[in-house]
């Protein structure tokens, strides 16, 4: 019996802990009665996908209150209007958050960046990481006002350095981590734009045998600038060749012997390099997805840290979403004739798939060579053009088709379907199958050698 007690007594406590954990956040704004706010975090740069930790909806007075999941310090956002909200939460600790004048987003393009803000707080400490934050970057934004040519025009170490030091005499040493964390690596940006031609001193101090801050955004922003394509420019250097055949074929211990002992960065960090940089290489349609996929699949096989594991295991189901064999993600939307679009209006034929612009100059010369796709084609292939901007009205002349059909579809009404085919620049384009499958990651370009691809598919399939 008294064994009992001692494990309900324990259950008890752990669950008080637990729930001291929870972090709260008070908003009172009548402006934003009837609005619906999502709070989010980034855990990890390498992917940098959304993890929702909390939500909930303004009352009739403009009040909200939510608790955050949250298990360590690290910024939180929250996306409305026409803007980005971001402050610093920690768990267990309460916030009443100030929102800015509400201002409604009326852009319908899907790319629309929103107005980074940090949130004000109510009766905030000045100790607290967010007001510690808010000073450091008030004279960090002056210094570079003032020295910003001579340190990223003209380059000089010296002023970055020197810069450096003033902000150092001004803001010592705190026992805050995430804020010295912060203004390391908001002081390895300054050395960063004097090095720029060559940041090797950079990596060294800032990189190599140093904890990776998956979560800080001045920690990622800085390795984004330098290890995101990495691998990609170093096959473009005088012996890259060798290092374009290791990715080719998926080498991956030997890629990594070149990362750790002829480029000397630990193992850890020539892991998150590779990780970072598959997607560069993956969309730059230069390199063997097969390779790419084997890089992914060994690390989540061998690497000893388990965030690297389960990395390299999303971003294979996020490539793999478009990859040859792999169901079209959904097709839903409207025409520009209003008629409602899906992927059953074109049972039977292959689709050639294009996501662009209205008035994509590099969109544009393709229109005559799709036409004559028609021409040759149109008994097997269907002709789709999804239109990011919401300026259809006004080019309708340049998506008209003459002579021939195709589908003109208004993209700019689901954001989604852009993340779902992973869409990075425009214009992209996809062959879809019959059976409604990716025929291939991504589809070559009109201009390119897309129709003998083609030809080659139908005498293929026919076989």
């Amino acid at each position: 019996m008294r064994t009992i007690i001692k494990i309900g007594l324990f259950f008890s406590m752990l669950f008080i802990f637990l729930g001291a954990k929870a972090t709260r956040v008070q908003i009172s704004a009548p402006d934003y009665a009837g609005n619906t706010f999502t709070f989010y975090i980034v855990p990890n740069f390498l992917t940098e996908k959304q993890e929702i930790i909390g939500e909930g909806s303004f009352n009739e007075q403009g009040e909200l209150t939510v608790e955050l999941e949250l298990n360590e310090i690290m910024p939180v956002f929250s996306e409305f209007d026409v803007y980005k909200g971001w402050f610093i939460a920690e768990p267990g600790k309460d916030y009443e958050i100030i929102l800015p004048p509400k201002e409604e987003n009326k852009s319908s393009n899907p790319y629309f960046r929103p107005k980074l803000v940090h949130f004000g707080i109510k009766n905030i400490k000045p100790e607290s990481t967010n007001m510690l934050i808010d000073n450091f970057n008030r004279f960090f934004n002056m210094e570079m006002n003032k020295n910003m040519n001579q340190i990223f025009y003209r380059r000089s170490l010296e002023t970055a350095e020197q810069v450096i030091a003033d902000l150092q005499a001004r803001f010592t040493e705190t026992a805050d981590q995430y804020f010295e964390d912060y203004k390391t690596y908001k002081y390895a940006s300054l050395k960063y734009m004097a090095l720029i031609q060559d940041p090797r001193p950079i990596m060294e101090e800032y990189f190599i045998d140093r904890k990776i801050l998956y979560h800080h955004p001045q920690y990622s922003e800085l390795f984004d600038k330098l290890f995101a394509k990495y691998l990609q420019y170093a096959t473009q250097k005088v012996d890259g060749q060798k290092i374009g055949v290791l990715i080719n074929s998926g080498a991956y211990e030997q890629l990594t012997y070149w990362l750790v002992n002829d480029m000397q960065f630990n193992q850890a960090l020539a892991e998150a390099i590779i990780l970072k940089g598959i997607k560069p290489l993956f969309y730059s349609k230069r390199f063997n997805t097969v390779g790419l996929f084997n890089l992914l699949q060994r690390i989540t096989e061998t690497s000893e840290l388990e965030t690297h594991k389960t990395t390299a295991n999303n971003i294979f189901n996020e490539l793999a979403q478009t990859m040859y064999g792999a169901a079209a993600p959904e097709l839903s939307l409207v025409d520009i004739n209003g008629n409602f679009v899906t992927w059953d209006d074109f049972e039977g034929k292959y689709v050639y798939l294009c996501f662009t612009r209205s008035n994509n100059e590099k969109f544009l010369p393709h229109k005559e060579l799709m036409k004559g796709f028609y021409e040759k084609y149109n008994e097997d292939l269907e002709l789709v053009v999804v239109i990011e901007d919401d300026e259809i009205e006004k080019n309708r002349e340049l998506l008209t088709a003459e002579g021939f059909e195709w589908t003109v579809l208004r993209g700019q009404t689901r954001r989604e379907i852009y993340n779902a085919y992973n869409v990075r620049i425009l214009p992209t384009y996809f062959l879809i199958d019959p059976q409604g499958r990716m025929a291939g990651s991504q589809a070559p370009w009109p201009d390119e050698n897309f129709e003998m691809q083609f030809d080659n598919i139908l005498k293929a399939t026919r076989n």
